[in-house]
């Protein structure tokens, strides 16, 4: 018979992917499929792992502004006859987007996507002067993958470790999911910080297999071992503890699996590389949020690959079209599904790059531009302050590199608004929001989510 630590290792190596803070009860499987009973809202954050060049995504066009910007960028700039015209004006300069974002130009122009510029992680509200100084506290790793990476999950980028935004979003709103816990948070790319909750945890899911079930079960000496320790009474704690965890797993399967087969057969047509996959698994999931049983959710997928020290220009042809293209399938099905004002995607990313060329391509910035996008979004205009790319400006803090003029937190405090979240707990939320709010750097986006 299969020993115990071999049948442990293999358990604990199961495809299906789960964090949490308690174990799920087994009565999960009817109470899952209790109808939602308030109006559905989910929240989809895309993270561009790699720190995008975002500055070569909202390009100003405008004759000034736009010479200003191709000064800085030199051999990395876009020609202006190739951007994408964004209609109006924000802070009377006439905007474009990198040509493969057809698909986001169309949705803003209609009012359906913005764009959040110069927004990135901060501690508490922050000036050159300060920085200068030593006179505040900055998010930890500034400029670091891993760091960052973090700091935009979890928006608490003073601490290394913790919750994230998403979970504590979801942690908010108990009354809202009646069902299956897990189904508040669901992960197309695995474990993540975003969705850690101190109450709710998070589930995976695979883009093209769906819920995977439990490695070695199509074998029969693996199954019988398994059923073996399924009903072992002289378990111990540890052993009955991990049991409980995988009888959980178990039962979560079957519910995410028995709601996924009632999904709605989407007519729209989605490309079949992994970041459109990941998006359609996401709009299937969102048609079942009933069967399910709850009205707030967060997704979550990484898009990986944009760290471009080089060949920057080459590269984003090669992987905006695919964001483009994904993010627009994804809201032609949302619409298919009646769900477009209901869903709105975010983009995070590491960090914004440098303005200046290394003489391959950009490196390690700060803050960048955030896509935004769906039915509920007050479009066709951009939020936030878009620094000028000239040397002097005060925000550059090196080859720009520029101080972040929204942080983090005005963008998810929107988000969280929208959720539903009351004022009152926004901070638990959003811990450092006291420091921002009626600041600069927490003002300017309130409005840009209706309802």
């Amino acid at each position: 018979m299969m020993n115990r630590r071999r049948f442990l290792r293999n358990g604990l190596g199961s495809a299906v992917s789960m964090t949490m803070a308690t174990t799920v009860p087994f009565s999960l499987l009817e109470s899952a499929r209790a109808v939602a009973s308030e109006e559905y809202r989910a929240v989809v954050c895309v993270l561009l792992a790699g720190g995008a060049d975002s500055f070569n995504i909202l390009v100003p066009r405008s004759e000034l502004a736009y010479n200003r910007y191709r000064a800085r960028r030199s051999d990395l700039a876009l020609s202006q006859n190739d951007l994408l015209p964004l209609e109006g004006e924000h802070e009377g300069v006439q905007f474009g987007l990198h040509p493969a974002m057809s698909s986001l130009q169309q949705r803003f122009n209609a009012g359906q996507a913005t764009m959040v510029t110069n927004v990135g992680p901060l501690v508490e509200p922050t000036t050159r002067a300060a920085i200068d100084a030593e006179a505040v506290t900055l998010p930890l790793g500034l400029f670091s993958h891993s760091d960052q990476i973090l700091s935009w999950q979890t928006a608490t980028p003073a601490n290394r470790a913790g919750t994230g935004f998403g979970g504590r979003l979801i942690d908010a709103l108990p009354r809202a999911n009646t069902g299956l816990a897990l189904a508040g948070n669901i992960s197309l790319s695995g474990n993540n910080s975003f969705q850690a909750g101190a109450a709710t945890g998070s589930y995976a899911i695979s883009a093209n297999r769906g819920v995977q079930s439990i490695t070695g079960f199509d074998n029969e000496l693996f199954k019988r071992s398994f059923e073996s320790f399924m009903a072992d009474s002289s378990a111990s704690t540890l052993q009955t503890v991990y049991r409980n965890k995988l009888q959980s797993a178990i039962d979560a399967g079957d519910v995410f699996s028995s709601a996924l087969s009632q999904a709605t057969t989407l007519s729209t047509p989605f490309a079949e590389d992994s970041f459109s996959s990941a998006m359609k698994r996401i709009a299937e999931l969102a048609s079942v949020h009933e069967q399910l049983g709850v009205s707030r959710q967060t997704f979550f997928v990484t898009f990986g690959g944009w760290d471009h020290h080089e060949d920057t220009l080459g590269q984003q042809a090669t992987m905006l079209p695919a964001l483009d293209a994904g993010l627009g399938q994804f809201q032609l099905a949302l619409e298919e599904l009646g769900l477009s004002n209901q869903v709105t995607t975010l983009t995070i990313s590491d960090f914004g790059r440098t303005l200046t060329s290394n003489g391959r391509g950009s490196d390690h910035g700060w803050g960048g531009n955030a896509m935004v996008m769906g039915g509920a979004v007050q479009g066709g205009q951009l939020y936030g302050h878009f620094p000028e790319q000239v040397e002097d400006n005060p925000l550059d803090l090196n080859r720009g590199r520029f101080l972040p003029t929204t942080a983090t937190d005005a963008m998810y405090a929107e988000v969280s608004r929208w959720m539903g979240v009351a004022p009152e707990s926004l901070e638990s939320v959003l811990p450092n929001w006291a420091n921002f709010e009626g600041s600069a750097q927490g003002a300017g986006l309130t409005g840009m989510l209706a309802g």
